[in-house]
């Protein structure tokens, strides 16, 4: 009977539908900004670069509930954050070699940063998720810089909407309930150094498997991982890696319908629009759902060099196989980084190091 409670209180979780303060225009403004782009770019007839400058939109979800210029600040922040990581992870598509080093750097210290400024979900994925794009995305060296400031001009509509989103909530709607600026380093040493070392090392170890394995499309292993672990505690590990599989199972299906159609890159805009705004409403409610509208739009937004001329059964038969590697991996991270005897041993060798400096 007590195994039977146990395992209707963990279902209970997983399938719950969460009550949320997060306002509506929230998801609105975010999915606006990714239309923009979309509308621009197919009226310029490159829909395939503006899936780039989306990478640099992608800032707009950190966007958090604090005072006007607070919101701006952090959100600029954010935005050279992410052109710093796509950059650094061109620097990988160069030298592939140097894929596993480059990972372990970006998502340690995007993670220590996000949590020494106490910046909430989506913490650091999407900086990681910047980085390993730019690793994949088939671009030429002399197309770099072009890259970069597509990601740049993704980052200023972002802001953009982050700013009229503020003043609607605020002035128009008038339902923006103002909260306290977080205090900076609260979460203490271990949590701020320790567990961003932890979390980076199996990221990286997850993009060195995908590369010893010669997967196809062996991203998702590392995107996967990264996901998984942006949990704050053991038991949001295990709850959120059973609503992204469960998510992500109904997601492919959608995504496998979506790939057989071609659409208009007009109608496109406004799809990527609306798996923006469902996936945002939900995230914050149930993960599991949000997942249904979140892997097809990150399948688009990957699979930028095939840009409407997809093989659905080759790229959904890797992305199955390579998030379950992915999000395996990310939960043995999640153990680790509870592991006493292990974070105590990194904390000593912390300590001398930052002692030494």
């Amino acid at each position: 009977m007590k195994f039977l409670g146990l395992l209707y209180n963990g279902a209970k979780l997983i399938f719950s539908w969460n009550k949320s303060d997060r306002l509506w225009q929230m998801p609105f403004f975010a999915g606006l900004g990714i239309a923009i782009i979309l509308f621009v770019a197919a009226f310029l007839g490159r829909s395939d670069l503006g899936l780039i400058a989306i990478i640099g939109a992608n800032i707009f979800l950190y966007v958090p509930d604090t005072p006007l210029y607070h919101k701006m600040i952090l959100c600029m922040a954010c935005a050279f954050g992410i052109i710093t990581s796509f950059t650094l992870g061109l620097i990988g598509n160069t030298f592939p070699s140097l894929i596993p080093i480059i990972t372990f750097l970006v998502t340690m210290i995007s993670a220590q940063v996000v949590r020494y400024f106490s910046i909430g979900a989506p913490g650091f994925f999407f900086f990681t998720f910047a980085m390993i794009l730019g690793t994949y995305i088939p671009l030429k060296v002399e197309d770099y810089p072009m890259a970069i400031g597509l990601v740049a001009l993704g980052t200023m509509v972002a802001n953009v909407m982050v700013l009229l989103y503020a003043l609607s909530v605020i002035y128009i709607f008038k339902s923006h309930i103002t909260k306290p600026i977080p205090k900076i380093g609260e979460f203490g040493f271990g949590v701020i150094i320790i567990d961003p070392i932890i979390i980076a090392f199996f990221v990286s170890f997850s993009m060195v498997l995908q590369g010893f394995l010669e997967l196809d499309r062996g991203y998702w292993v590392g995107v996967s991982c990264a996901a998984v672990l942006t949990a704050v505690t053991f038991k949001q590990i295990w709850i959120k890696q059973f609503q992204r599989i469960l998510g992500t199972i109904v997601g492919v299906i959608l995504a496998y319908i979506f790939l057989h159609f071609t659409f208009t890159p007009f109608e496109f805009a406004l799809l990527m629009m609306v798996l923006m705004f469902c996936a945002e409403f939900c995230v914050v409610r149930n993960y599991a759902l949000a997942m249904v509208f979140l892997t097809p739009y990150s399948t688009y937004l990957a699979e930028i060099s095939s840009f409407m001329h997809y093989d659905p059964d080759a790229i959904i038969q890797a992305r199955v196989l390579d998030i379950s590697i992915g999000s395996i991996i990310g939960l043995i991270g999640g153990a680790m980084i509870y592991w006493n005897a292990l974070r105590r041993t990194l904390e000593k060798i912390a300590y001398k190091i930052f002692l030494k400096f």
